[in-house]
């Protein structure tokens, strides 16, 4: 074979040799990447606040609050099941008055604490519930 031949085809061989090294590298930083960005995002989520916004939401009756909904969808919006759960249990239990809506007692009720699952069927509308039962089934 000719030099001038081996020469070029040796370099073309070499480049190959490295861009399919750059490529598996640059594959390698993407996964780790992601797994990276998974979980600074669940440690950005706080599931304390989600349950507080939650609360302040429902915590009035419900013709004192027209954006209600709104608020609630807003809240849990992008909150994946795992997330949501984490959020049910900050909630925790806590008093709500299944008669008005609110968490205001007469004299005579029997404050009663209710989970989050009580509060968010009580407070949306039967399709609202339903919709988010489909994405959140092992909690509600």
């Amino acid at each position: 074979m000719d030099s001038s031949k081996i020469i070029p085809i040796s370099i073309g061989i070499a480049g190959l040799g490295i861009m399919l090294f750059a490529v598996s590298q640059t594959s390698k930083n993407k996964k780790a990447g992601a797994y990276l960005d998974a979980s600074s995002t669940d440690s950005s989520f706080n599931a304390k606040e989600v349950a507080t916004m939650l609360f302040n939401a429902m915590k009035e009756a419900n013709f004192t609050n027209t954006e209600k909904r709104k608020t609630i969808f807003t809240a849990l919006t992008g909150v994946t099941e795992a997330q949501f759960s984490k959020v049910n249990t900050a909630f925790g239990t806590r008093y709500y008055n299944t008669l008005t809506g609110n968490t205001y007692f007469a004299v005579w009720q029997t404050p009663t604490k209710h989970p989050l699952k009580v509060w968010l069927k009580e407070e949306l509308s039967t399709e609202d519930y339903q919709l988010l039962k489909s994405n959140y089934p092992k909690q509600l």
